[in-house]
């Protein structure tokens, strides 16, 4: 791999493991985090039940979407990408993506709307790391290939 394609797979990489640590918190929290008691302005504690209950499913939905896109970049990367497959380059964009930017919107909404403080700036990180990482990895493919 020349210094383009480890650019490139560090940005899938990076991708992969937030999608994974994202997931898992959503999945395995046992409330809902600190920006969603800001946008409802309520404590966890003040929440009855039944919402409680849809709270959290509705998060695990989402870490099990989180869960899944991790995995796939994962693969993606650990397979196809470090044979030099091009399509998996454009894959891997498209499916962190597609998972990302309903999320960044969300966030987005959320922090213009309310005083919450969601983290929209990762979110949008993530979908630049992608971005660059699909840039680097085409460029480096085309530099292989002329070497």
């Amino acid at each position: 791999m020349n210094v383009k394609q480890k650019l490139a797979f560090l940005c899938y990489l990076l991708n992969a493991l937030a999608c994974f640590l994202l997931g898992l918190a959503f999945v395995f929290g046992t409330e809902f985090f600190p920006f969603h008691s800001d946008v409802i302005q309520t404590s966890w504690s003040d929440v009855d039940a039944s919402a409680q209950t849809l709270y959290l499913g509705m998060m695990r939905t989402e870490g099990a979407g989180f869960l899944a896109t991790g995995l796939a970049l994962l693969i993606l990367l650990l397979i196809p990408f470090r044979r030099g497959e091009t399509w998996s380059y454009w894959a891997m964009s498209a499916i962190g993506i597609a998972e990302w930017f309903p999320s960044f919107l969300a966030n987005l909404h959320v922090a213009n709307t309310t005083h919450a403080s969601p983290p929209w700036q990762g979110v949008l990180l993530a979908i630049f790391l992608l971005i660059i990482g699909l840039f680097a990895s085409v460029l480096g493919s085309r530099a292989s290939s002329k070497g």
